[in-house]
């Protein structure tokens, strides 16, 4: 049996056909171009960036914007040095380098300071603008204590600046400490600071200047004793505004009708919408 061998001219056509497949496939490229707009577009902004921090490092160590002047407004109790010192800016500073935030910061550390505004003022010129509390009471407890209509307690008392303002006494000294009041009695003190608020509001007859003093030692009961004669008239903690304006009523009848001097107390909530007028012997 004989096994005839392939001649070679199908061997040719064989591998002719072979090399047609393998040039028959696909061959991908890719080539990536950018348009020269962008690179100028990116080449700009890289040296504005520089020439942006070149510029601000120049201008920080400038002489030309040295602070030359503290401008400071809204002082009163605070005096301007104590906050100059506080603000710890000097001649050498530089005004585009200051931390306004740091500044207000350490101003507001001072206990007559409520709020601070620090504002650049180029090229040389810093304003620092504040605001103090406003005491509106004293606080009557080991010491003489000035507080804010928040109830919050800004100083001591000095002698240098005397003062006319209510007391509030029936303070326990165990419950102010470092110049911060405990919670128990500062809701009593905020009652008392409510009637205030209501007398420095117009002309009334029970105003602001007709209040010496008002008493919270008892709980939920407030004692306000009237300057003139010193009346004292029993509040409860409980809608105050409606017995603050029976109090007005009462003490506008007892000044109409002459018996002012002979009342020994008055009980603004000895019954629905009546006060009991309580008359020395």
């Amino acid at each position: 049996m004989k096994v005839r061998r392939p001649s070679s001219e199908f061997r040719s056509s064989v591998c002719s056909s072979s090399s047609q497949d393998k040039a028959a496939k696909p061959v991908f490229s890719v080539s990536w171009s950018i348009h020269p707009k962008i690179l100028v577009g990116v080449a700009v902004m890289c040296i504005g960036f520089v020439g942006f921090f070149v510029c601000r490092h120049w201008a920080c160590q400038s002489d030309l914007f040295r602070v030359c002047q503290v401008l400071v407004k809204g002082c009163d109790r605070v005096t301007e040095e104590e906050i100059l010192q506080l603000s710890n800016v000097t001649a050498q500073d530089n005004l585009l380098s200051l931390d306004l935030k740091s500044i207000a910061t350490s101003i507001e550390t001072h206990p007559w300071v409520h709020t601070v505004e620090v504002k650049k003022k180029l090229p040389d010129h810093l304003m620092i603008m504040i605001k103090e509390h406003t005491p509106v009471a004293l606080l009557n407890s080991d010491k003489m204590y000035l507080v804010d209509e928040q109830g919050e307690i800004i100083d001591e008392l000095s002698t240098e600046k005397p003062v006319s303002l209510p007391i509030i006494t029936g303070i326990d000294p165990k419950n102010i400490i470092d110049h911060q009041i405990t919670k128990p009695p500062n809701h009593q003190i905020q009652k008392a600071l409510e009637l205030i608020s209501m007398a420095s509001k117009g002309t009334r007859t029970l105003g602001v200047n007709n209040i010496s003093q008002i008493d919270i030692a008892k709980r939920d009961t407030l004692i306000l004793y009237t300057s003139d004669s010193g009346i004292p008239f029993y509040f409860d903690t409980e809608n105050l505004s409606t017995q603050f304006s029976r109090a007005e009523k009462v003490l506008y009848q007892l000044y109409r009708s002459g018996t002012y001097k002979k009342a020994a107390k008055v009980d603004l909530d000895y019954g629905p919408g009546q006060a009991l007028v309580s008359l020395k012997y």
